[in-house]
């Protein structure tokens, strides 16, 4: 299979509520995007642009915009978590730690993007089912 290459044009076009960093913090923020979904012959993920199979570049493309707008909005508060509630007077902010059984759903789930990520990968992460016995039973 083929490596998904950044294209910043399109990526621009779906995305163009997105304000992007600069290009050496978005060469890295792709960069991390890769290793979170995988972009070679081993990702579970398809990509074949020959045959119109384009599932990885659009989950890269998804996972990339969740990563920038997570940084954009953890940048100056430093929180990590998702905000169960604010106050404006006298500025109260509450945050939920993330609970270890979610494989991640929590995470992905804090911006649309990362939503839309997580539904598109999900028949990727589900592992098969295996039946260990000889008899199907009857009913």
């Amino acid at each position: 299979m083929a490596k998904v290459k950044f294209d910043y044009d399109l990526f621009c076009g779906q995305f163009p509520h997105i304000k992007l960093p600069s290009m050496g913090e978005l060469a890295g923020l792709w960069e991390l995007a890769e290793a979170y979904v995988g972009n070679d012959q081993n990702s579970p993920i398809p990509y074949d642009p020959d045959n119109g199979v384009h599932t990885r570049r659009v989950a890269l493309y998804l996972a990339l915009a969740h990563l920038i707008q997570l940084r954009q909005l953890t940048a100056n508060s430093g929180l990590a978590g998702r905000i169960t509630s604010a106050t404006e007077g006298s500025v109260t902010v509450s945050v939920e730690a993330f609970t270890a059984n979610s494989l991640n759903a929590q995470w992905w789930s804090q911006t649309n993007e990362g939503a839309q990520y997580w539904m598109l990968t999900a028949a990727y992460r589900l592992g098969g089912r295996m039946y260990a016995y000889k008899e199907s039973h009857p009913w």
